[in-house]
């Protein structure tokens, strides 16, 4: 199982620059470090995120739009690993609706445009009990919640890197798609 935002796509760069162009005082280039952005990003408030968020739910197809995280051999592994078929990939994403097309739609474009293969893309914050269900053996994910609800489900979960996952004391980490490309092709 492969989270999108923050592994695939640069959803925090995203977000920050949709910040900064509504509030020229909110930088760009930030280190977040606490899940909640108005925590991290300096000079932005709770009230500020908030429209953020809201400016993000309004955008047309928001999702397609994103700046890949993943770099592009990394990408090209990923499809390769994908076309050979000798794994069950899925993307599971715990998304929220925007205008235009659906979020799994949206994923799905996504994913066709950047990896070159169609993907196996599913909507929910119920991680750990789809990924138990759909019997995946490895995980990568970045936000904290999900990564904690994987590993309570026996999930064997690779952490990505983030200053804001830190505080949860795991041994399996991974700094980009390609270290944790690795460990599935063991």
């Amino acid at each position: 199982m492969i989270d999108m935002d923050d592994i695939l796509t640069n959803f925090n760069l995203a977000f920050l620059q949709i910040a900064h162009r509504m509030y020229e005082e909110v930088p760009v280039s930030v280190e977040v470090k606490v899940w909640d952005f108005w925590k991290s990003v300096p000079n932005l408030t709770l009230e500020m995120e908030e429209r953020v968020w809201e400016a993000i739910r309004s955008t047309p197809n928001f999702y397609e739009s994103l700046p890949a995280y993943a770099d592009r051999d990394d990408l090209l592994r990923l499809a390769e690993i994908m076309r050979a078929g000798r794994h069950e990939i899925y993307f599971i994403t715990s998304r929220f609706p925007t205008k235009g097309r659906t979020v799994q739609a949206q994923s799905q474009r996504w994913i066709l445009e950047h990896v070159g293969e169609p993907g196996a893309i599913i909507v929910s914050s119920r991680k750990g009990e789809l990924c138990q269900v759909l019997g995946v053996e490895l995980a990568v994910d970045d936000a904290p919640h999900h990564i904690e609800n994987l590993l309570d489900h026996g999930i064997n979960t690779y952490i990505m890197d983030w200053a804001y996952n830190r505080h949860i004391d795991h041994r399996l980490r991974v700094k980009n798609l390609g270290e944790f490309l690795d460990c599935i092709m063991d």
